[in-house]
């Protein structure tokens, strides 16, 4: 008996952007080697989440005085 480790289904949820957008986006990603409009989006989304993350701890060191206030 052989045990294989499941992949976790990962579950994705729908996020309206205008059509225009949609279609100037798929255009411009054509021969690009990108599959789709959404895996791009994906692809932008987490190159930019880390620094959103590490901006919201900034803040919240600041917040607790760990870090001075900007002038």
């Amino acid at each position: 008996m052989t045990t294989r480790k499941r992949k976790s289904k990962v579950e994705y949820v729908n996020i309206p952007i205008p059509r225009p957008l949609y279609e100037r986006l798929s255009k411009a990603l054509e021969n690009t080697g990108y599959r789709s409009v959404t895996e791009y989006i994906i692809f932008l989304i987490r190159k930019s989440l880390p620094d959103l993350e590490s901006s919201d701890v900034r803040r919240r060191l600041k917040a607790l005085g760990y870090l001075p206030e900007e002038s």
